[in-house]
C-alpha cells in the first residue's frame, strides 16, 4: 500500500491556515527549549510583511525608544529594522525561531494563538476597543525596558536579565497572553469612562488576564503533554501552569496557586486580582480531579477532602495513586483536564460582555462567571469565590 503524501506541508492547501513556531514557555524553561509547530487560522494570503495583516502589524524600531506612555503613542514613525519580508510558502516555521528576526514573528504568531482560542470562547465578535482611532494593534518586540504592557492601539515587549542573560518578552506566551488578555478583555467590557471609586476594574483585569494566558497555554497539546508527564497527573504540584511571566527558570512574576482571601489582600491591583485568580485556577484543577473520579483514575475520597488542608501524609498518598493511574491512563488525564480548560474558558468567555466597567465589584464579576458556566462547573465556581470572600454565602 503506498501511503499519500501529507497534504498540510503542500503549497495546494493554503485554506488551513499559516505554520509557525511558537514557545509554548519561554525557551529557558526545562522542557521548553524547541518551539512548537502550531497552525493559526490566518490564511498564508492575509499576511503582509512586517508579517502584517488586517488587524495588526509590527514595527521594530531600529534604535532604542522610550515605551509609550512615557514618550508619545502609536503608530511609531521612527525608523525601524528590516521589515520582515515573507518567503515563498509564505509560512513562518522555514525561519531560525531564535533569530532576531523572529521577536516580531513569534509576538504576532503568539496575538493570533491566543485570539484563536478565545474567539470560541467569547462566541461573539471581537473588535479592538480602540478601533475607532487606531484601525490596528502594534506590535513593537523589543524595546529595552524590564517590562511588557499593552494599551491604546499598541503591545510592547521588553525583557528580563537574569545570570547576565536578556530573555525578551517577545518570546514569553505566558507575557503576550496575559498583554493581550487586557485588550480581549476591554473588547467585551468596554473601555471605563468614569470609575467609581469603589470600582475593581483593574484587579478583575489582571485576573482574568492572567486567566486568558492560563487557559491559552493549555491549548498547546504538547504542552499539556509535557506538563501531565513531567507532575504525573499531579497538578497540585509546582508546575509551569501556575507560573505567570517566568523571568528566570526559577522566577516569575506571579502564582495563580494561591491560598488568599479578600480580608488578606491590599488595594493595590495586582494584589487585589490574587483571590479571583486562585479561585479560577482552583476550579480548573478540581474539576479536572472530578473527571479523574468519574473516570475511575483517582479515589472517589479526593472530592471530600479540603485540597487547601491536605496533610503531607495524604498528599503523599494522592501522588503516589495519581501517579500510578497516570501511566496506565494517561490520555483520560488529559481529556480531564481539556474538559476542566473548556468548562471555566467558556464561563469567562460568556460572562465577559455582561460585566459594566465603571460600577464593577470583584463579586459581581465571579456571580457573572457562575451565571454563564454550566452546572457542574458553576457549583465550583460558586464554592471557592466563596472561600476566596469575593461572594458570600448563598
Amino acid at each position: 500500500m503506498e501511503l499519500s503524501p501529507d497534504i498540510s506541508l503542500k503549497r495546494s492547501a493554503p485554506a488551513l491556515g499559516t505554520r509557525c513556531w511558537i514557545f509554548p514557555q519561554p525557551p529557558f524553561i526545562l522542557g521548553y527549549e524547541q518551539p512548537d509547530r502550531v497552525w493559526l487560522s490566518i490564511l498564508p494570503d492575509e499576511i503582509g510583511d512586517g508579517p502584517s495583516d488586517i488587524s495588526m502589524y509590527v514595527a521594530d524600531p531600529l534604535f532604542d525608544k522610550e515605551p509609550y506612555g512615557f514618550s508619545g503613542f502609536p503608530p511609531y514613525r521612527g525608523p525601524r529594522r528590516r521589515s520582515f519580508r515573507l518567503g515563498p510558502d509564505r509560512h513562518f516555521d522555514s525561519l531560525d525561531p531564535r533569530s532576531r528576526d523572529y521577536l516580531g514573528v513569534h509576538a504576532y504568531a503568539c496575538i493570533h494563538f491566543v485570539l484563536d482560542v478565545w474567539r470560541n470562547y467569547l462566541a461573539r465578535p471581537m473588535h479592538w476597543f480602540f478601533s475607532d482611532f487606531y484601525p490596528r494593534l502594534e506590535i513593537v518586540p523589543f524595546v529595552r525596558w524590564d517590562n511588557a504592557h499593552a494599551g491604546f492601539g499598541f503591545i510592547e515587549l521588553g525583557c528580563s536579565e537574569a545570570a547576565g542573560e536578556q530573555s525578551p518578552y517577545a518570546l514569553n506566551f505566558d507575557t503576550i497572553a496575559h498583554e493581550i488578555g487586557h485588550l480581549i478583555t476591554l473588547s467585551q467590557t468596554g473601555l471605563p469612562g468614569n470609575l467609581s471609586r469603589d470600582a475593581d476594574f483593574f484587579p478583575f483585569s489582571e485576573a482574568i488576564s492572567d486567566s486568558i494566558s492560563l487557559i491559552s497555554f493549555l491549548h498547546f497539546d504538547s504542552a499539556i503533554d509535557r506538563l501531565l508527564r513531567r507532575t504525573k497527573g499531579n497538578l497540585l504540584l509546582y508546575n509551569e501552569l501556575n507560573r505567570f511571566a517566568e523571568t528566570s527558570p526559577e522566577t516569575q512574576i506571579r502564582l495563580a496557586t494561591n491560598f488568599r482571601r479578600m480580608s488578606e489582600v491590599t488595594s493595590e491591583a495586582h494584589d487585589r486580582s490574587l483571590p479571583l485568580l486562585g479561585a479560577i485556577f482552583d476550579t480548573i484543577i478540581e474539576l479536572y480531579h472530578r473527571e479523574l473520579v468519574a473516570s475511575g483514575c483517582a479515589d472517589h475520597r479526593l472530592l471530600s477532602v479540603n485540597l487547601r488542608d491536605l496533610t503531607q501524609d495524604e498528599f503523599d498518598r494522592f501522588r503516589q495513586t495519581t501517579a500510578e493511574a497516570f501511566r496506565d491512563r494517561p490520555l483520560f488525564f488529559k481529556l480531564a483536564l481539556i474538559k476542566a480548560r473548556d468548562s471555566v474558558g467558556g464561563a469567562i468567555g460568556a460572562a465577559l460582555h455582561r460585566l459594566d466597567p465603571d460600577a464593577m465589584r470583584l463579586g459581581d464579576a465571579a456571580l457573572a462567571i457562575i451565571s454563564a458556566a454550566d452546572w457542574r462547573a458553576a457549583a465550583q465556581l460558586e464554592e471557592n469565590f466563596t472561600w476566596r470572600e469575593i461572594i458570600g454565602s448563598r
